[in-house]
C-alpha cells in the first residue's frame, strides 16, 4: 500500500507509541509519526485563532486547552499533506485499534482514480456507532470494500477522528475554514453544511478506540451547560436549528 500513513502521538507519551507500532506491523503498515502538541505550551498566537464567542453560541461551551491542542496537531498534518503535495494520506490518532483487513480496504477505496473520487475525506472510525449503523443499513454502499465492508455517504455528523483517510483537497477545505478555531477538530470536520466536505464513511469501521486507553482530552464538569445562562441556552438553541435547516439543505443538493 502506497498511502502514506501518519500517526498523532505526544513526545511524552512513550507506551502510546510502542502500542501502535505494534498495531501497525501486526497489520503491515509502516506509520510515520507525527508529533501532536501539549496543551501546556499553547502560545498566545494558539489562543488568538479561538474565537470563544462563536464557539459559546454554537458548541454550547469553552473549548478545553486539550481541544485546541489536538485541533492543532490535526491541522499540522492537513499543512504537511499541502506543502509535500501529497494526493492523499491515512491518519491515525494514538488510541485506535486496527482491524487485520484495514491494509486491503484502503487499496480498494485508493483504486479510484482521484479525477473520480466522490470523496475528499472518508472516515474510518466513529464515535456514533449506533447512528450510523442505522444509516448505513438503510443504504446502498457506493463501493464494496472487501466481502464485509462497504463506502457509504451518510447524512449526519460522524463524531471522532480515530482514523481518516484526508486528500489534498480535503486538508485545503479545512485549513480554509478553520482559520479561527470554534469547535474541537472532529465537530469542525462534521460541519459539512458549511465546509463543503461531504461526509463518507467506511462501515463497518476497520478503526475503532482502543478502551484501554486513557483519554488524552479530559472531563468536561457535568454542570458545564448552565454557566451559559438562560439567553446563551437561547442563543445555542437558534445556532442548532440553523445548522439543522443547513443539514436538511445541504443533504437534499448533495444527495
Amino acid at each position: 500500500m502506497s498511502l502514506p500513513v501518519f500517526v498523532l502521538n505526544l513526545p511524552r507519551d512513550g507506551a502510546r507509541r510502542e502500542r501502535m507500532t505494534a498495531e501497525l506491523a501486526r497489520v503491515g503498515l509502516d506509520g510515520h509519526f507525527i508529533d501532536g502538541v501539549d496543551a501546556g505550551t499553547l502560545s498566545q498566537a494558539d489562543w488568538d485563532r479561538y474565537d470563544r464567542s462563536r464557539c459559546r453560541a454554537i458548541y454550547g461551551v469553552d473549548m478545553l486547552a486539550t481541544e485546541l491542542a489536538c485541533y492543532l496537531a490535526h491541522e499540522r498534518i492537513f499543512r504537511k499533506i499541502v506543502d509535500e503535495n501529497i494526493d492523499a494520506a491515512l491518519i491515525l490518532e494514538d488510541d485506535c485499534q486496527i482491524a487485520n483487513d484495514l491494509p486491503s480496504v484502503l487499496d480498494a477505496l485508493m483504486a479510484t482514480p482521484p479525477a473520480a473520487r466522490l470523496w475528499q475525506v472518508v472516515r474510518l472510525s466513529t464515535m456514533r456507532e449506533g447512528k450510523i449503523s442505522a444509516q448505513a443499513r438503510r443504504l446502498r454502499p457506493l463501493r464494496r470494500l472487501g466481502d464485509d465492508r462497504g463506502l457509504y455517504r451518510v447524512h449526519t455528523h460522524v463524531l471522532g477522528l480515530q482514523g481518516y483517510v484526508m486528500t489534498a483537497a480535503g486538508a485545503r477545505r479545512m485549513l480554509d475554514y478553520g482559520r479561527k478555531i470554534f469547535m474541537p477538530i472532529d465537530h469542525t470536520l462534521d460541519r459539512y453544511w458549511e465546509n463543503r466536505i461531504t461526509p463518507f464513511i467506511v462501515h463497518p469501521c476497520p478503526v475503532v478506540h482502543h478502551d484501554e486507553g486513557h483519554s488524552t482530552i479530559g472531563e468536561r464538569d457535568p454542570r458545564r451547560r448552565t454557566a451559559l445562562g438562560l439567553g446563551g441556552r437561547w442563543v445555542r438553541r437558534v445556532n442548532r436549528w440553523r445548522d439543522g435547516v443547513g443539514k436538511r439543505l445541504y443533504n437534499a443538493l448533495h444527495p
